[in-house]
């Protein structure tokens, strides 16, 4: 069977709306808008915590806030 091709981008501290091909008129965002074109942009998402490192955390981790207990201030996470 054939791996599939994915690489995952994530931007911090970027709302949805930052990008050309997400409809905003002012920002010139023509890298991002090929990837999303010739891609798969997700446009119905949400974060797991209001702090960019807990969101990070849970991406990596797939576990919630709660779970994995990383915020600011605290130590890296558990193995």
């Amino acid at each position: 069977m054939k791996r599939p091709n994915i690489i995952f981008l994530l931007t911090d501290n970027q709302r949805c709306d930052l990008m050309r091909c997400a409809g905003n008129p002012i920002l010139y965002t023509p890298n991002m808008d090929n990837l999303a074109n010739q891609g798969v942009r997700f446009t119905n998402a949400f974060a797991t915590a209001p702090i960019c490192a807990a969101s990070r955390a849970s991406l990596l981790t797939g576990l919630y806030e709660r779970r994995h207990q990383f915020t600011f201030n605290t130590p890296p996470l558990r193995s």
